[in-house]
């Protein structure tokens, strides 16, 4: 089957196409002048670009800063998780959990926020601290949630924590299930 068409059908339908084109283009051109991410591929591109370099530096800074006592890990860690943060308790992991841990948040929390807005933590507390090495601690942290109408539960972290250079890093963490969501792990 042909279908066929008027020479002034198919002028009219390129015409529609060229401005449809031309409009596009000054939108997308006018978005990139006046750095409109949402009217402009280029802007929303570039954007991505400088938030990932971004990140990358950060996360290589993460490297290179830590925390000079084993309990300071421990709150750290625990206050990431208290404030939703992914990225607080990712500043405190040695190399081997902190790859572990972008893959786990890359999967289920890409923007790096963790937990929920209901249960929350409301708080913790480090209930035991041993020396199980020269260079290691054995920490255990007890957390208490909470919603708008009470207490919701308590659970239970255990951490090693290790001496890494001049820094200690939480190498292994245990948890009950009902943290991994605030872990940002399923």
């Amino acid at each position: 089957m042909k279908l066929l068409f008027s020479k002034q059908v198919k002028r009219f339908v390129g015409l529609v196409v060229v401005v449809c084109l031309l409009v596009a283009a000054l939108f997308n051109t006018a978005g990139y002048f006046f750095h409109c991410k949402y009217i402009s591929v280029a802007a929303a591109v570039a954007e991505v670009d400088q938030y990932e370099v971004r990140t990358g530096l950060l996360m290589d800074a993460m490297d290179r800063v830590g925390v000079c006592a084993p309990e300071a890990a421990a709150v750290v860690w625990a206050d990431g998780l208290k404030s939703r943060s992914g990225a607080m308790q990712y500043s405190v992991m040695d190399s081997k959990l902190k790859k572990e841990y972008v893959k786990q948040l890359g999967q289920y929390n890409p923007n790096w926020v963790t937990g929920m807005s209901s249960p929350w933590i409301e708080s913790y507390k480090i209930t035991n601290q041993t020396q199980t090495g020269s260079d290691q601690y054995a920490i255990q942290l007890s957390f208490s949630t909470a919603t708008s109408s009470g207490p919701a539960g308590d659970y239970n972290a255990a951490l090693t924590v290790v001496k890494d250079g001049d820094f200690w890093r939480i190498a292994k963490i245990s948890a009950d299930e009902g943290l991994h969501p605030y872990m940002g792990v399923l």
